[in-house]
């Protein structure tokens, strides 16, 4: 059974890759993602973190998974975004023999990278599973995943969507070998230029019943409060973002500290002025909120899904209030600390800059954008509505 060695926590684990991760710094802002990476990260369980014992992986406590997602991005953005992406989160409805099938069936390791953003396929039933065909953007980690997956509509021979009880489209959830796919180099983003997140395609595909996990959202396989926790998926955003937010913080202080540039005024200045002095704080005080909200709410949610096997949607709606805050608390932290630093904060490769362009990418994930509230608000404003409350927004699973 795989596990850390006595007295080595994750966030020990981050530590010891630093010197790694950033001596390739400069080739995953170029866009490539150097395969010793990949290697280090897998052999040192990052990419097993949230994997069940019963197939090697860690099954890490949410709450110290959450500060190793955070140290890393403090470190790289893009390594970060990386480590909770392919933690292993999207692969819980795997049994142990298929796990291991599909292990060995593809060189001895099991990294997935999917698209769950949007339904970019159409699967019709064929004899012993569907075939399919389409394609899904932001598939952050494809360049290296062994397997790949999307969602997509269930549909009929004639191609209409097939519906469900509610009435709605029928969802699939697909994996399938890598090498089975065409990978689209299409990732130009403004920041987490490090992540691979391309288009992936493929057409007219045959991907067997024991490769779909119809619905995607039905019960795991392992039946224990961490896979209880559907929100698990997502709840990486929150903690990725503060790792950002605290590089930032970090490189202010160390500018603020630093011998002044002969003949900046503004550089003698920074950090001294009452401004910067509130605005520091102000920056420093919303990451430390969000942080404490983030890992209460997810301990909160843990405890109760050790006796519950479904957590109250009171729980799931806090979670994800709790990401949301968590991910525009840092835009807010970061955009205080870039707009302190002014003129030498804009030059490309700068950790402010870096971090500016990353966290306004982050943030502008739809699960994270302002208008993302609207399913907490609306709950909480009818929660005691006779008939249940009304959510508005996107759906809870």
């Amino acid at each position: 059974m795989a596990g850390l060695a006595e007295g080595v926590s994750l966030v020990d684990i981050a530590h010891r890759l630093e010197p790694l991760i950033r001596e390739h710094a400069a080739a995953l802002e170029q866009g490539s993602i150097p395969p010793p990476l990949v290697e280090a990260l897998y052999d040192a369980g990052v990419f097993k973190a949230m994997l069940p014992r019963e197939v090697g992986g860690l099954e890490a406590d949410p709450v110290e998974w959450l500060r190793l997602i955070e140290e890393l991005a403090r470190i790289n953005a893009s390594v970060g975004w990386m480590a909770f992406i392919q933690s292993g989160v999207g692969l819980t409805f795997l049994d142990p023999e298929r796990f291991e099938r599909f292990r060995l069936r593809e060189g001895g390791r099991l990294i997935l990278a999917m698209s769950l953003g949007r339904l970019g396929g159409k699967a019709v039933k064929a004899e012993g599973g569907y075939r399919i065909s389409g394609r899904w953007p932001f598939a952050s980690g494809s360049p290296y995943a062994t397997w790949l997956g999307g969602m997509s509509v269930v549909c009929d021979s004639a191609g209409a969507p097939v519906l469900d009880a509610n009435g709605q489209p029928q969802r699939l959830l697909a994996i399938w070998p890598a090498g089975q796919a065409r990978i689209i180099d299409t990732w130009d983003g403004l920041g987490l230029r490090g992540t691979g997140s391309g288009d992936i395609e493929i057409t007219d595909l045959f991907v067997p019943d024991d490769q779909v996990n119809p619905g995607f959202y039905g019960p795991p396989a392992y039946d224990r409060a961490l896979f209880r926790i559907k929100e698990m998926p997502e709840v990486g955003h929150g903690a990725h973002a503060l790792g950002v937010a605290s590089a930032a913080l970090e490189s202010f202080v160390e500018a603020v500290n630093s011998k002044p540039v002969p003949g900046s005024a503004r550089h003698m200045a920074m950090g001294h002025m009452q401004a910067h002095q509130i605005a520091f704080a102000r920056a420093d005080v919303l990451v430390r909120a969000a942080r404490t909200l983030l890992h209460e709410t997810v301990r909160a949610a843990y405890e109760d899904a050790m006796v519950n096997k479904e957590l109250a949607i009171e729980l799931r709606v806090r979670l994800r209030e709790a990401n949301i805050f968590s991910v525009r608390a840092a835009k807010e932290a970061v955009g205080l600390i870039f707009e302190m630093a002014g003129s030498s904060a804009v030059y490309r490769g700068r950790v402010i800059e870096q971090a500016f362009r990353d966290i306004n990418t982050a943030a502008n994930h739809t699960n994270y954008v302002e208008s993302a509230y609207s399913s907490i608000g609306s709950y909480f404003l009818t929660r005691d509505r006779a008939g249940g409350p009304e959510i508005a927004g996107r759906p809870f699973f």
